[in-house]
């Protein structure tokens, strides 16, 4: 009975651990640079303002409302992304990318 009780505290302690739901945010800019070896992608917001984020096995990506692959990031388009945090890493979900290549925000 000991060890039913005992099995029973530690799976009561180990179900919040899994049920943790990830905190997302957005974040939207023209695409600086995206490398394929390390999946980095980095976006700048603005002038003086720039994101480094990480695609994952799981991110979702999606080229003009289509789903799509990594080969579908250039530098240049219009992208937003929706990501978590692990650490200080900010780890995609969802990246949504619009227009070719060379497409820049006004400076």
């Amino acid at each position: 009975m000991k060890k039913l009780f005992a099995i029973m505290f530690v799976l009561a302690l180990a179900m919040p651990a899994f049920a943790q739901k990830k905190t997302t945010a957005n974040y939207a800019g023209v695409i600086e640079k995206y490398d394929a070896a390390t999946r980095t992608l980095v976006i700048k917001k603005n002038k003086d303002r720039q994101g480094e984020f990480v695609l994952t096995d799981t991110s979702e990506i999606l080229k003009d409302k289509t789903k799509a692959d990594a080969a579908a990031i250039t530098a240049g388009q219009k992208v937003e992304v929706e990501f978590w945090l692990e650490g200080s890493k900010k780890m995609i979900k969802k990246v949504k990318v619009t227009g070719g290549a060379g497409t820049t925000a006004t400076k």
